[in-house]
């Protein structure tokens, strides 16, 4: 008899198997994602989130919560709030000695219109900067703002606020207000004195 040749017998082989036919794995199934990027944007959005929580306790009142939401390290250098103020204070207690002398008025809501934050894609520091409103729920009162930037640092895994400038824009009085003629007659801008330009 004559045996089957090599080749014959894998084809028989081939032949009783199922075929499997293995296709590429479509790219939108590999992560794109660069760790950076990710890592950068949430830790903007802590950070914007921190803010937003200080302003909020800020308007109720609550000094305490408002330093809590910023988490300042020990040796935090702050600047301001009072108007005109370029003196610097040092530490926790210095921010709080800062914070009160803003003399904001409370209960009120506050509002971020115009908040940024930016974090550096493969560094430890962040910044930011916001003029906060302060709408008081005393009728007829007008809005206050609180103008706001610092500087976060990582410290230990931990975003720190490291530095902070808090100032009170100035204001026109009421006598300058006037001077170009009925106040009626001008737009009305809900009370609220906006910020000045940098």
């Amino acid at each position: 008899m004559r045996r089957p040749s090599a080749a014959a017998a894998l084809l028989l082989a081939l032949a009783g198997c199922d075929w499997v036919q293995v296709e590429r794995t479509p790219s939108q199934f590999y992560s794109q994602r660069d760790p950076a990027r990710v890592d950068q944007r949430d830790d903007s959005r802590e950070l914007r989130a921190r803010v937003r929580n200080f302003a909020d306790e800020l308007a109720r009142g609550h000094r305490d919560r408002a330093l809590t939401a910023l988490n300042p390290s020990e040796g935090v250098l702050v600047i301001g709030a009072e108007e005109g103020s370029g003196v610097a204070r040092i530490g926790v207690r210095g921010l709080a000695e800062a914070l009160d002398s803003a003399a904001i008025p409370t209960p009120a809501v506050a509002r971020t219109p115009d908040l940024r934050v930016e974090v550096g894609l493969r560094e430890s520091t962040g910044w930011f900067s916001a003029p906060i409103q302060f709408l008081t729920l005393t009728p007829g009162s007008a809005a206050q703002w609180l103008r706001v930037s610092g500087v976060f640092a990582q410290q230990k895994g931990e975003w720190k606020l490291v530095e902070i400038h808090l100032s009170r824009p100035w204001s026109a009085p009421a006598a300058a207000d006037s001077a170009g003629g009925s106040s009626a007659a001008r737009p009305s801008t809900g009370g609220a004195t906006p910020p000045p330009r940098p």
